[in-house]
């Protein structure tokens, strides 16, 4: 498929690929960087809703806390893909430690209709980590979503990503899948 219409896509090709199709699609294209290999997983549907253990108290972001929710990412997450427009949701659930914003968990997909959504955007600031502040955020992230009705929410995070995979863990998610990310370059036939 990538051969045949390989003359009408951009120079560079982003991609979420499973790892057995990676050689099919670097024989027209080349990796630009190595790529990266990620796990999806999932809160299914009859797992409990998420406790967290600890005193932290959770609130919900809106846009009005977009400077202060960019500002964390740019200090917790340099290079996340974040939206302001992703605020309007919701969906956003932060914790403060003597004020300040240490953990915040979002949605990248948030889909009341369909019963679906995607946690994303979860991160905290390195000098909290450690402390239960992310299972906390993404805890009671993950009952708004219940209350809302999503049946299903699932979540992509980096294989190497050790801590991140046992609060998801902790939290009742499971590995559903794997996959590479990876960006192709220019074609090579």
């Amino acid at each position: 498929l990538l051969h045949a219409i390989d003359d009408r896509l951009p120079e560079q090709v982003y991609a979420h690929v499973t790892p057995a199709c990676l050689p099919a699609m670097t024989v027209t294209r080349r990796p630009l960087e190595a790529p990266v290999l990620h796990v999806k997983m999932g809160l299914a549907p009859g797992v409990p809703t998420p406790v967290s253990l600890t005193r932290a108290t959770p609130e919900i972001l809106g846009p009005d806390d977009r400077a202060e929710v960019e500002a964390f990412y740019y200090a917790a997450y340099p290079g996340t893909w974040f939206h302001p427009r992703m605020l309007e949701t919701l969906r956003y659930v932060g914790i403060r430690e003597e004020g300040v914003l240490v953990s915040i968990a979002g949605v990248h997909v948030y889909s009341p209709r369909y019963g679906a959504a995607a946690l994303g955007n979860v991160a905290t600031l390195p000098s909290a980590r450690g402390h239960g502040f992310g299972t906390a955020a993404c805890a009671h992230l993950c009952r708004l979503l219940r209350e809302d009705g999503i049946s299903t929410i699932s979540l992509n995070v980096r294989a190497d990503n050790r801590s991140a995979i046992g609060v998801y863990e902790r939290l009742g998610f499971e590995r559903v899948a794997e996959y590479l990310e990876v960006t192709l370059g220019g074609s090579i036939v």
